[in-house]
């Protein structure tokens, strides 16, 4: 399923609800769909606690929201089923512009590994698989079948928005809403960065490589979760 290209702004929290693949399951207080909503709306901006990771990096401070659209599609091939980013964003300063996705996460993990996920895989799942190692310039020499399937396509689709809009930097922000790492899988992306030589480190920028020009970047921020 393609994005529309055609959106309209949001009114409040309670609006990217019917957004969701499923708003009755998803829709709950405590759960990272509704913690990223009242996030978002309640500064209409990028949240201070993302800004200020951010500019751990200087040429990354000062930041401006140019927009940001909930729950936005990115297509994949070998498949029908996009990327659903929670946050799709595009800021930019002197430096130049980022294309970012976030991944919101409270009580829910990272969902299957590659393992899991391309068991007896179709034609279609490897297409998919192949094209998401090249976007994001994968070390193919290293194991990837315990890492989690969504910090891949999550990371592919901001390289993917950062080479449509010509955006020199492409971030894929993981937005945790649960401090403690025993129970928000932060050992999960720690072991998605190993692969590319890098060092875990929380509130910054991680700079992971360089696609066509577009450089490569996670960073994981944590949010105070919404009263």
């Amino acid at each position: 399923m393609n994005q529309k290209k055609i959106f309209t702004p949001t009114i409040s929290a309670e609006a990217w609800k019917d957004l969701l693949a499923d708003p009755e399951k998803h829709w709950r207080d405590g759960y990272s769909a509704k913690s990223v909503a009242h996030s978002w709306e309640a500064q209409n901006s990028i949240p201070n606690e993302i800004k200020l990771a951010f500019s751990a990096e200087k040429k990354f401070s000062n930041l401006e929201l140019l927009l940001a659209i909930p729950e936005f599609k990115v297509s994949l091939p070998g498949g029908n089923r996009p990327s659903q980013n929670d946050v799709f964003f595009l800021a930019g300063n002197s430096n130049g512009l980022l294309s970012c996705t976030v991944e919101a996460k409270a009580l829910e993990d990272f969902d299957k590994t590659i393992k899991e996920w391309y068991r007896d895989p179709s034609d279609g799942k490897q297409i998919r698989l192949n094209f998401i190692l090249d976007k994001i310039n994968f070390p193919l020499e290293f194991d990837k079948n315990n890492l989690r399937y969504q910090l891949f396509h999550r990371l592919a689709s901001a390289v993917i928005m950062a080479k449509k809009f010509h955006a020199k930097y492409a971030f894929m922000i993981i937005q945790s809403f649960t401090e403690n790492d025993n129970k928000n899988h932060y050992s999960d992306f720690e072991d998605f960065i190993k692969v590319y030589g890098k060092q875990s480190k929380k509130e910054k920028p991680i700079k992971l490589t360089k696609v066509d020009n577009i450089e490569v970047y996670a960073m994981w921020v944590y949010s105070k979760p919404p009263q």
